[in-house]
């Protein structure tokens, strides 16, 4: 039964990832990303006897925390990933405003050409 609700939960997963994809709310970049998890997942609900192997096999005594110990991994690296992004998006959000602002410059400077032109 635990086995049946947890296919059935993750196949809901599966199914907004898949929603969220075709309504363009999850751009592509990280639907690929989102997709895999989401069958992930549903390959780990319907393999739960074989994580329970896996899991006594490398020392681990109850699989909820080998399915713990995975997630918070995941989780950590899609943190490290989205850290990584943030910082490259802000590098150029600033990059780009000091270029507004020197072409805001030089706007301006053309502009008080033209008046300068017109007044004589």
């Amino acid at each position: 039964m635990n086995q049946l609700v947890a296919v059935i939960i993750t196949l809901l997963f599966l199914g907004l990832i898949i929603s969220f994809t075709v309504t363009h709310k999850l751009k592509d970049r990280y639907a690929f990303l989102w997709l895999v998890t989401a069958i992930a997942g549903v390959m780990a609900a319907i393999c739960i006897p074989l994580l329970n192997r896996f899991a006594l096999w490398i020392g681990i005594s109850y699989m909820p925390t080998f399915v713990f110990l995975v997630t918070i991994i995941f989780i950590l690296g899609l943190l490290v990933r989205q850290t990584i992004s943030l910082s490259k998006y802000s590098e150029r959000m600033k990059v780009l405003t000091q270029e507004f602002a020197v072409m805001e410059k030089k706007i301006l400077e053309l502009q008080d050409q033209v008046k300068g032109r017109e007044i004589n």
